[in-house]
């Protein structure tokens, strides 16, 4: 989705994160992407839209994680002090950040969300993320990631 891509490339230069931009053969996938980039399943900026239940309030965050993990709910939980979490669905996830499946960035103000980051990513010198398209993705230093978001690391 080009809005979205647009999105991620103006707010890295408005904050003067560097990045470089890969085209690839689309991979929605977490084992398609690393077949078309060829990193490592730890440098992969997997992303979910998550539904959270707080005891006050309910809201959507983005959630990354290495391409190799699965998202630890119970963990999300507690650090979100929340009493239920599940993965969006395909209908909310295009509705709340006009992504579809696969197309999701590891950032969470360009959509008004906030975003929980595994912290195995800030021992990587590199992490390939998600353009907003299936064939284009952009690769930044995971600490110039948390700089710009502020994510809740679990």
């Amino acid at each position: 989705m080009d809005s979205v891509y647009s999105k991620i490339k103006a707010y890295f230069v408005e904050n003067n994160i560097s990045f470089r931009e890969i085209s690839h053969e689309p991979g929605a996938s977490a084992e398609d992407y690393h077949k078309a980039l060829g990193c490592r399943y730890e440098q992969q900026l997997k992303c979910l839209l998550l539904k959270i239940y707080r005891y006050d309030k309910e809201y959507f965050a983005v959630l990354t994680i290495p391409a190799q993990k699965r998202a630890d709910f119970e963990a999300i939980k507690t650090a979100m002090n929340a009493k239920k979490v599940r993965m969006a669905t395909q209908e909310e996830l295009k509705a709340v950040t006009g992504c579809n499946y696969g197309e999701l960035p590891p950032l969470g103000k360009i959509f008004n969300l906030s975003l929980i980051m595994d912290k195995d990513f800030l021992k990587e010198q590199e992490a390939f993320m998600n353009a907003g398209k299936l064939d284009v993705s952009f690769v930044i230093n995971p600490l110039d990631l948390q700089k710009l978001e502020n994510p809740t690391l679990i």
